[in-house]
This record gives C-alpha cells, structure tokens and sequence, in this order.
C-alpha cells in the first residue's frame, strides 16, 4: 500500500514519520519515511484493517480513516498536514507488549521488558516455558534436538552452548519459539527451532544505545556494549560492539559404582572459568532503487578463556588422585554476508538472495598434573586446533498467486570444511589425533499458503540431500575414513482457524532430522582425569522425528497446547566404562515416544499486572539396548513457570519469575527435582532515555541438578550446578532522535548452518 503527503502549501512533505498500525493491535508498528516527492509506501503488508499515522515535525500529527488490505496494491487518498500553533515536542508511541503470546504458529517471549533475563543468553533461554538447561544440553519438556537461531539464522558451525554462555542478554529484544518450522527452514531440529531476535535499532538520524552492567555471584563480573545506527536517505549504516569480563564456575561431582565387587570411585571436580567475550558487527543497506535493495554485513566474534581445574578422584585399593587441569583456550569467528532484495512488482513478487563465507578457529593449551597417593606424579600436555571453514548460498521467491493464495519457492547450497588435530603428550598415552571433515547440504522447498473457509493455512515441502566423508588418524596410522549420502523428504502442514472473536484453534505436522554434531563423529579421545573421558562416535547416524500439536489461543497467546513427537535412532549422550575408566559417548538408541500438554494463563486482572503463569506436563519414553537387551524407560515430568510485574508510580517496576521442574527423564539421565526463583526491580530516569535494573537471580540457590545413568553394568550418582545465584546492576541510556524508523531485517544463508560443531565434548 502506498500515499502520498503535501504541506499547507499543497507542496510535497518529506522525511516525514508514516506509522502503519493494525486497527485492533496497536503495538504492532511499521514504519516508512516519506520520499523527497512526499510519497511513502509498505510492502508485505498482510490482510486486515489498519490506520496510517503521520509525524513531521511543525506539523499536527494526522490520522487516516480505517482502511482494508487483502493481498491487492491499496493507494491512499492525499494526506494535506496543517502546521502545528508551536513546534512539537517529542512523539512517544508507548505500547504493552504481553509476556507471552503465539503469533503466526509461533510462541514469542518478550525477554526485552524482562527485569529477570539474566545475564547472558544461555541464562535468558530459562525464560521460554518448559526449556531445561541440563549440563549445558538444551531441552524442552525433556526432549533434547533443539536448533538456536540468532536473527534466524542458525549458529550451527560454532560453539553454540559457549557461545550462549557469553552472548550478553541487553542485546536480546525476544524469543521465538517454533515447535514446528515451515518448508522455508532448514529441517534440523526435531524439537524445533528457538530464534533469538536481537534488538534492532529503527530510528532516524544518528543514534543508539551505550548500556553497562556489573554483577557478583561468587566471583565479579562486568560487561558493556554501544549500539549505534545512522539513517540517512537510501543509505543505512549500523554497528554494535559488546565487551566483557566474567568469571565464573562449574561444580560437579560423580559416584560410580562399577560392576566388579568393590568397585566405587568418587570424583569431584571444581572448574573455575574466566572469560573474556568481545563481539563486532558492522554492516550497511543501500537501496539501490525504490525496488531494490543491497546489504553488507560483517561480524566478528573473539573470546579468550582460561580455566584452573581442580579433580579429586578416590578409587577402589584406597588410591587417591589429585588433578589440575589448566587451560588456556581462544575462539575467534569472523563472517561475511552480501544479500540483494529485487521486488518485481507492487503485489508482493519477491526476490533474495544471500552469498556467505565465514570461519572459525579454536586453539586450546591444556596443562595436566596428577599427583597420586602412592609417592608418584605425572604431568601431561593436551593441545588441540580447529579450523571450520564455511560457504553458503540462498535464493527465495515469493509469488502471490492471488489475494488468498501465495506461492513460495527457495533453493539452498552449502558446505562445511572442518579440520582438528589433537597433540597428547605425558605418561603412557602419548598419541597425535587428527581429523577431517567434509560436509555438503544442497536443499530446495515449494510451500503455498493461503486462506480459504475462515482457515488460514500452510504447507510445505521440502527436500535435503547431504554427503558427507570423514578421515580420522591416530599417530600418523590407524587410518579410519567414512562416507555417507542420503537424501530425505520433510513434509510440514499449519492451519489456523478462529473460533469464536479471541479464541483460536492451531494443529500442525512437521517431519524433522537431527544430523550428528561434526564433534560427536570426531573419533578423538578428550582426557579429563586418569579415569575419565570423552569420546566420540563415528558410527553415528541421524535421527528423524515426526511431530503433531494442537494448540488453542485465547487473545493470541498460547492457552493449551497438545503436543505428540516420535524419534527413531535417537541421539544421547550415554556413559560407558573400560576397565576402570569411564566415559561418555554419543549413541543412537532405537526410539523415543513423547506426549505433552501445557497449559497456560496471562495474569492481568489487576490494570498494573501482566504476566502469566503455566505447567507443561511431559511423558517421555525410550526404548535402547542395554548390554544387548532391549530396554524401555518411561517417566512423568512436569514443569511449573510463571513471570509477574506489576507497574509502580514514579515509573518504577517490580518483577518475579521462576521455575519448578519435578524428577523426570532425559535420554538414559534421571534427574531429580530442581527450580529457580529470580526478582528483580527497574526505575525509568532521564525522561525514559536511561533504564536502571538490580537483578537477583536463582534466589534461593536451587537451580541444581542431581541424578542418576544406569548404563550397561555402570551406576553413576551426579550433583552439578553453576554460579546461578547472582545480583546484578545493570544502566542503559539511549543516545539521538528516538522517533520510530523500520530498518531492514535481513538473516543470511550462511548462519542458517551454524551449530552443530561443538568444539568440546558435552
């Protein structure tokens, strides 16, 4: 839809603020600036009603009458402003976004307004109802296979759960959560598809955000970043800078009791960690006419970490270890992106495309002393390099049939060139490991949509074919290769129906793959004490899910939802002893049966209160074999959340949110009951330029995770946790004109892969 905007003089008004508003949503804003010609126009604009709103400075703001859009080209009439009686002060648009709501199948958290999100992004992803971070391994409703997005776009070839770790939470806007994806994803993740949205800087001129934030739990911490973006005519220039300190650390402790009589080892290990994050992006849009548009965007990513192990190990004959593990390990990342947008006509004919190149390296220097009981030491050295090479390309069209029909069509190529070597020098198990890994995934999909009988639908369908060979040595021998190519279809359906004025009704079906992480096929031995390791697992193979859910929707947001998956060739971390040594692996298990329901509730009866309140009930059941016998584990979870704020005078704001999680099954893991309890207050100062935030979280310090693996004749007892319990002061003032802007949202092919390196075993 477009228009046109003159003055008192009936002269064109540029640079004009035009704001495009659904008529019964009016925090749902799209912004255009008028062109020199005073004209303005919206692309992409879906069916309904809405208002224009127009802002200039010295003049009244106006109004347009409610008007429909339904999937043809709609002209304005001339909108004529009158000039203001005296200068304008500055415009607001204030709207209340709810915590929780389900918009176009998906389930979005609105962590921006969250007084309680934690830290870092990993900490913030304990917000999405029914998410369980075990162990650093993300699960929702006790199903692992979850895909992590940032700006859509996946961070498959890096080290995802690292990353997260150290990712800064003040720059996160909110979560989307997709249990089931369109043909348009990629088809990885059989749980589905969490995007983390970054915050976006829309305004005109030059301005952004600087923001800075101290914390202590039992160590301090600080952290800080600027946001600034220039807007100017056809060019768009934006940039972000975050730096960080943090130190913190992780406690676990194991009992193992082995099939041999007498057989009990008893490990602790305590893993202070330092780190040191910095990220950069920079990029730019230009429109090269009104129909097209060009984008450059380039993104690093550097951290340095060190880590002083300590492990006390007590085995069977009243042998004790001590172990100090002390590494020093650097990650840096860097990427490209070139994306070209051509829109072929005023009906929404669309077409995009992304070229990417990016690389990631990892360097690790490891320093082991074990001092044993028995009079004798021994000092090792374990150093590892990773080289992760990427390439990338995406073309999409989007073809609008008719009003009530759309057609889209998109065709993906890309290809991963991963290179480790592993040196182990000290004692009696000097070895130098390498590996390669070559990995190519050509994609394309067709998906329609339309509306047709009060039912809003989609469906899609979409076809991968991967191949893949890799190349392991030990000591310049024992050569191992192996090659593998498959080809898989992945149907998805979505249909929406209203049913009676708030109330709606949600079902779709989507058949996913989980491909093995490039680290788990890694044959390499990962040493940890004299008697535990991780290994990998070259023999692994992915596993396909088909996932069904029913969900009905009360005022857009999520009130119950059913939810019913299958697994087969399900990939869990399971243990496994040697002798007196342990350690874990990657295994297929034979499949997995998953039933949920959730139910959720907003709280807004009282006019200062938003929130809401839910439980998600979960049975998982998995069947494996276990030295040769098929065995079947099945449990009952349920998972208890809730987030509250209530608005203050003198602008000040109170929140609280946790979780409760009862004993339930994860793969071949019982855990036993855990939960968190996180409050927090914010004040707005400066006329709502600056924000102040004091944080506690886990308040209680019960955010600890204790369980049990029986495994082929092993029993281990576990008790881990991290430095959860943490305060937190955080300032964030704005800088430059604050009057609202759309910038171009863009996700490039290349991130679309990333995450499925781990560049330590978990």
């Amino acid at each position: 839809m477009s228009g046109r905007l003159l003055d008192e003089k009936q002269q064109p008004l540029p640079f004009a603020t035009v704001l495009l508003r659904p008529v019964q949503d009016s925090t749902q804003t799209t912004a255009e600036q008028s062109g020199a010609d005073g004209s303005y126009s919206f692309r992409k604009v879906a069916s309904g009603s809405y208002r224009v709103t127009v802002i200039a400075l010295g003049y009244r703001t106006q109004r347009s009458a409610p008007f429909a859009v339904g999937g043809t080209a709609v002209v304005l009439p001339t909108m004529k402003l009158a000039p203001a009686a005296q200068q304008l002060s500055d415009v607001q648009v204030v709207g209340r976004k709810p915590l929780l709501e389900m918009r176009n199948g998906k389930m979005i958290v609105n962590v921006e307004g969250s007084v309680t999100a934690g830290a870092t992004a990993l900490e913030v992803l304990q917000q999405v109802p029914g998410l369980l971070v075990m162990n650093d391994r993300i699960s929702i409703a006790g199903r692992e296979g979850v895909v992590i997005l940032i700006d859509g776009r996946t961070t498959r070839y890096t080290d995802v759960t690292s990353l997260l770790k150290d990712f800064p939470s003040n720059s996160i806007e909110r979560i989307e959560v997709m249990n089931q994806p369109d043909a348009s994803y990629d088809a990885a993740g059989n749980v589905g598809v969490i995007n983390i949205i970054l915050k976006k800087n829309v305004d005109l001129g030059t301005n952004g955000t600087v923001a800075a934030s101290v914390g202590y739990g039992r160590f301090a911490k600080a952290a800080a970043n600027i946001d600034l973006n220039h807007r100017a005519g056809k060019l768009n220039v934006f940039g972000n800078l975050g730096l960080a300190r943090r130190k913190t650390y992780e406690q676990l402790n194991t009992e193992r009791d082995a099939s041999e009589p007498g057989s009990r080892y008893l490990q602790r290990s305590y893993q202070p960690r330092t780190s040191t994050p910095g990220s950069l992006r920079l990029g730019a849009d230009y429109s090269l006419s009104k129909r097209q548009t060009l984008g450059v965007l380039v993104t690093g990513y550097s951290n340095r970490i060190s880590t002083e192990a300590e492990n006390g190990v007590t085995a069977p004959n009243n042998i004790e270890v001590a172990t100090l593990n002390s590494t020093r390990r650097r990650t840096d990342t860097y990427a490209a992106n070139l994306n070209y947008r051509l829109q072929l006509d005023s009906l929404g004919r669309e077409l995009t495309a992304d070229v990417d190149y990016s690389y990631y390296e990892l360097g690790s220097l490891g320093k082991v002393r074990n001092d044993f009981n028995t009079g004798t030491d021994e000092n090792l050295r374990n150093d590892q390099k990773v080289g992760i090479g990427l390439r990338s390309a995406q073309l999409d069209y989007r073809w609008p049939l008719r009003p009530t029909l759309k057609l889209r069509f998109g065709a993906k190529t890309s290809q991963a060139d991963i290179r480790s070597n592993l040196d182990f020098v000290g004692g009696s198990n000097d070895r130098i490991e390498s590996f390669q890994f070559v990995e190519g995934i050509q994609a394309g999909y067709v998906q329609a949509e339309g509306e047709h009988l009060g039912f809003s639908w989609q469906a899609g369908l979409r076809g991968e074919w991967t191949n893949n060979r890799g190349h392991s040595t030990k000591n310049n021998s024992n050569d191992l290769r192996f090659t593998r190519e498959y080809a898989q279809l992945f149907p998805s359906f979505n249909v929406d129906r209203v049913l009676h004025k708030a109330v709606g009704l949600n079902a779709a079906y989507s058949r996913r793959i989980d491909r093995p992480s490039y680290q788990d096929l890694n044959p390499n031995i990962i040493y940890l004490d004299p008697y535990t390791q991780q290994r990998g697992n070259e023999n692994l193979t992915p596993q396909f899910t088909n996932n069904y859910k029913l969900a009905l929707t009360y005022n857009k947001q999520p009130f119950v939802v059913l939810s019913h998956s299958r697994t087969s060739d399900v990939i869990s971390m399971v243990t496994k002893t040697d002798g007196p040594l342990i350690y874990s692996i990657s295994e297929n298990l034979d499949f997995q049966n998953s039933y949920s329901v959730a139910v959720n509730a907003p709280l807004s009866f009282l006019k200062q209160l938003t929130g809401y309140v839910g439980v998600n009930v979960a049975r998982n059941e998995y069947v494996y074999l276990d030295g040769g016998v098929s065995t079947r584990a099945a449990r009952t979870a349920a998972t208890f959340y809730g987030q509250a704020n209530v608005q203050l005078p003198y602008k000040l704001k109170l929140e609280a949110s946790g979780f409760y999680q009862t004993a339930g099954l994860s793969g071949i893991v019982r855990f036993q009951a855990l939960g968190s309890l996180n409050l927090g207050a914010q004040k707005s100062l400066l006329n709502d330029r600056a924000t102040l935030r004091l944080t506690v979280n886990d308040v209680l310090f019960t955010n600890k995770q204790r369980g049990s693996v029986g495994f082929q004749g092993a029993d281990v007892q576990f008790l881990s946790y991290y430095e959860s319990q943490q305060v937190r002061l955080s300032f964030s003032y704005k800088l430059g004109n604050q009057q609202l802007k759309a910038a171009r949202k863009r996700a490039t092919s290349l991130e679309e892969e990333r995450g499925r390196v781990k560049t330590e075993k978990e």
